[in-house]
């Protein structure tokens, strides 16, 4: 890309384990063991909580009692683990420097995140500096589709009007984030603190070869504002 294209750019961002830090367990997971459900319930769990927009703990038992023949008593289970995720966030060394960084040269600020509502609370808590910066917020649970459906990375571009070449999305999830990207013509930035040399990283890193030029392997959120700001100044991610 030629010098002085990026007129109008965007970055996005993933949420969890991008810009904040998230429990080594999912919710979903979490509300299926304190249930005493098994991994297929837990999968289904994760499905809703990322897809609809429950109202409270009580409107997500409520669910879960119907689906599943529950009683009623899960109801305080159920709101420890809401509640827990509005505190458990927190914010990943950098972050608010790198989204501020992107903000001063001029470039738009998107989220796209696989999420549910009590956890958009607890980054909101955690990251009170980030949240007046972002122009858009494509979240799971308030689209009804999760990534690595194209349906919300293209939400994000129309929302901000930029094209997907003059656009980055940065998380740490190859699947979810790196691919569907690549996919639109997007650059990518993956995130993932396991940067060194394994056959398993080096499969993961075939998958994504041919797009070798629009996409960086960086292992915190320092040096993925590195690469950013060379991007928005000439064009080039590597």
């Amino acid at each position: 890309m030629a010098r002085g294209a990026l007129s109008r750019a965007a970055v996005l961002f993933d949420i969890g384990d991008t810009l904040v830090r998230r429990p080594d367990v999912g919710p979903g997971r979490r509300i299926a063991d304190a249930l005493g459900l098994g991994r297929d319930e837990a999968r289904t769990i994760t499905g809703w909580l990322f897809r609809e927009p429950f109202a409270s703990p009580r409107a997500l038992a409520e669910r879960l009692c119907e689906a599943f023949g529950l009683s009623d008593r899960i109801a305080e289970p159920i709101g420890q683990i809401w509640y827990a995720q509005e505190t458990e966030p927190v914010e990943v060394d950098g972050a608010t420097a790198c989204v501020a960084a992107v903000r001063e040269c001029g470039a738009r600020v998107g989220v796209v995140s696989n999420i549910w509502a009590p956890y958009e609370a607890g980054f909101r808590r955690a990251c009170p500096k980030i949240v007046p910066l972002v122009e858009t917020w494509q979240l799971s649970y308030c689209a009804g589709v999760a990534k690595p459906d194209p349906t919300l990375f293209r939400a994000a571009l129309n929302a901000l009007d930029v094209a997907s070449a003059a656009t980055i999305m940065v998380g740490d999830s190859l699947e979810k984030d790196v691919r569907p990207a690549l996919a639109l013509g997007m650059h990518a930035i993956w995130v993932t603190p396991h940067t060194e040399t394994t056959p398993e990283l080096d499969a993961r890193h075939d998958a994504v070869r041919d797009a070798a030029d629009r996409v960086r392997v960086v292992a915190d959120l320092h040096a993925a504002r590195t690469a950013i700001l060379r991007f928005l100044a000439d064009g080039r991610l590597v």
